[in-house]
């Protein structure tokens, strides 16, 4: 079944690499969406698709951190299911903020 997450972390020094990470997981589940850092520096993730992958991006969104040390860790993590609103033909990083 198709669904949608929308998910915020925050972190010090998430960069610029962390989102490419967070792509790749995204593309290899086969998901739908984009990221980008919010203007308070946190950052944000909407993807979409079936719903055993978006579990398992999840937990990989959650375990990242710790699975890579050059990133620091994850602070605070929040996320919401929605239903999917099929906006995106890929998943891509946005260089704009909300």
């Amino acid at each position: 079944m198709q669904k949608c997450i929308e998910s915020t972390m925050w972190g010090k020094n998430l960069n610029y690499d962390y989102l490419l990470w967070i792509k790749h997981h995204a593309i290899r589940l086969g998901l739908k969406g984009i990221t980008f850092f919010k203007n308070d520096g946190s950052i944000k993730v909407i993807a979409e698709g079936e719903e055993r992958n978006l579990l398992f991006f999840i937990s990989k969104l959650q375990r990242g951190r710790f699975l890579f040390p050059v990133f620091s860790p994850v602070e605070n993590f929040s996320m919401i299911w929605h239903e999917p609103r099929n906006e995106f033909e890929n998943f891509s990083i946005s260089e704009t903020t909300e």
